[in-house]
C-alpha cells in the first residue's frame, strides 16, 4: 500500500510541478501565510482560516481498524486510514474552507501507535499517517494549525505524559487540582523533553513531499497546546517566560511559520511575548459577548485572533449564542483572521455506508440529511471569510464523492 502511494505522489507532484511550470506564476501551495499587523497574507492577499478541527488525522480513537492493522485497545487508538483523511479534505474543501486545526498532526506521546510511545523513543510508522495528512492538504491547497500538547490526558498523550516521564506521578483525573502540574512549565527536566519531542517533530522529512514539516508553508502555524492551563481549569496560568522559551525554539527550527498561544483564553501578560503572533480563544457554548471581551482585551496588541475551537450547534434559546449572529461578529472585524469549528468527522472509507460517530455531541457529517441546514450556516460564512463578504454560498451543498479522489486531476485545489 505504502509503495503505491508513494508511486501515486510523484505522478501528483509531477502534475503541480507541470503546471506551474506552464502557467509561469508561483504554486500559491509554496508560499507561507504571513502576518503583516493584525492581518495574516497570502501571495500578498488577505487571507482567512476558516475550517474544521479535525483532531484524528494522526491517531483516531473512534474507528476499528482491519485485522492485522496496528490497534491498541485500552485507547481504541488506531492509524486513520489514507481514504478517510483524503474524503475529509474533500469535505472542507467542499465547504470553502481553508484549513484544519488537528491535534494528532502534534500531540503523539505515550502509547505504542505514537510518535513518542516513550522519552525520546521515535515510532516511525506514526508518522506515515501524518505525512499522508500533510501532503493530502497540500494537494486541496489547505492549511494546517498544529498544537504541540494536550492541557489533557487522552489516548494521544499531552502534559501528564511530560511530567509522568520526568518523574512526576500525576494524571489529571487525580491531579487536576494539584500545584504540581506547573512543573510542565517550569521543571527543566520536563521542558527539555518537550523541546526534543518538537525538534523530532518539526525536523522529520515528509516521506510524500520530501520537504520537512518545518519547511512545508501547508503547515502555516504551529500552537504551543490545546487549551492550555495551570492547576485551576480556566486559570490561564501558562507563565509567560515559557511561552516565550517555546516560541523562540519552534521559530529557531521553522522561521516560517506563525506562532500561537494554546492558552485557554487571552492572557495579558503574553502580550509582552514578541514570539506569538497569533491569540485565541475557544466558545462552548459561541457567544458574542465573550468574543467582543476578547477583542476589546486584545485592542492594544497589533496581532491577530482566532477562534481555535466552538460548538458548530450552538445554542438557539440564547440570543447570545446565535450561531449567525456570532459569524457576523466575526465577519466585520478584520483582527479575526478565522475560525474552525469542533469537529467533523467522515464516512467509514472505503465502504462509505455509514457515518464515523464520536461521542461528545459535537459531531458534524457532511452529508447527514439532520446536519444539513446548519452546515449551510458554517459554508456561507467559510464562503464569505475565504471569497469575500459579498459573496454568497449556493443554496444546496455540493456532493461529495466517497471514496475522495485520489489523484490531482480529479480534486480542485483552493485558491490555486
Amino acid at each position: 500500500m505504502k509503495q503505491q502511494l508513494l508511486a501515486l505522489v510523484a505522478l501528483t507532484l509531477g502534475l503541480i510541478n507541470n503546471g506551474a511550470a506552464q502557467s509561469q506564476s508561483p504554486d500559491i501551495r509554496d508560499l507561507p501565510v504571513i502576518r503583516n499587523g493584525s492581518l495574516l497574507l497570502l501571495n500578498n492577499k488577505p487571507w482567512k482560516a476558516v475550517g474544521a478541527n479535525v483532531y484524528w488525522l494522526g491517531l483516531g480513537e473512534n474507528v476499528l481498524p482491519s485485522p492485522g492493522e496496528p490497534y491498541y485497545p485500552p485507547f481504541h487508538a488506531s492509524y486513520p486510514t489514507p481514504g478517510r483523511t483524503s474524503q475529509i479534505m474533500s469535505v472542507i474543501t467542499a465547504m470553502g474552507g481553508t484549513t484544519i486545526r488537528s491535534h494528532t498532526l502534534g500531540v503523539s506521546v505515550g502509547n505504542p501507535l505514537s510518535l513518542w510511545p516513550s522519552p525520546n523513543q521515535t515510532n516511525p510508522d506514526a508518522f506515515q499517517p501524518i505525512d499522508w495528512a500533510v501532503y493530502r492538504a497540500r494537494v486541496y491547497g489547505l492549511r494546517l494549525m498544529v498544537p504541540l500538547v494536550d492541557n489533557f490526558d487522552y489516548y494521544h498523550g499531552g502534559k501528564y505524559t511530560f511530567l509522568r516521564w520526568a518523574g512526576f506521578n500525576l494524571s489529571r483525573s487525580a491531579d487536576e487540582r494539584n500545584p504540581q502540574v506547573q512543573e510542565f512549565y517550569n521543571n527543566s527536566k520536563v521542558v527539555n523533553l518537550f523541546k526534543a519531542y518538537i525538534e523530532t517533530l518539526l525536523t522529520h522529512q515528509n516521506a510524500y513531499t520530501n520537504l520537512t514539516y518545518a519547511e512545508d508553508p501547508t503547515i502555516f502555524a504551529i500552537e504551543t497546546g490545546n487549551e492550555l492551563c495551570g492547576p485551576v481549569w480556566g486559570d490561564m496560568d501558562v507563565p509567560t517566560e515559557w511561552v516565550r522559551d517555546i516560541g523562540r525554539f519552534v521559530k529557531e527550527l521553522a522561521p516560517g511559520k506563525l506562532f500561537v498561544d494554546g492558552t485557554y483564553g487571552v492572557n495579558r501578560t503574553h502580550f509582552a511575548a514578541k514570539e506569538v503572533d497569533i491569540f485565541s480563544n475557544h466558545y462552548y457554548p459561541v457567544s458574542t459577548a465573550k468574543l467582543q471581551r476578547d477583542l476589546e482585551t486584545l485592542a492594544s496588541v497589533d496581532k491577530p485572533y482566532f477562534a481555535g475551537e466552538y460548538g458548530w450547534l450552538g445554542n438557539a434559546a440564547t440570543a447570545d449564542a446565535s450561531l449567525p449572529a456570532w459569524y457576523r461578529q466575526i465577519e466585520r472585524d478584520p483582527k479575526v483572521m478565522g475560525d474552525t469549528f469542533w469537529s467533523l468527522f467522515g464516512h467509514n472509507v472505503p465502504e462509505c455506508n455509514t457515518f464515523v460517530e464520536h461521542n461528545d455531541g459535537f459531531t458534524m457529517q457532511y452529508g447527514n440529511p439532520a446536519h444539513a441546514a446548519q452546515i449551510k450556516i458554517v459554508r456561507q460564512h467559510f464562503v464569505k471569510m475565504s471569497q469575500g463578504l459579498s459573496i454568497s454560498a449556493d443554496a444546496e451543498l455540493p456532493p461529495v464523492a466517497c471514496p475522495a479522489p485520489t489523484s490531482l486531476t480529479e480534486v480542485t485545489p483552493l485558491n490555486v
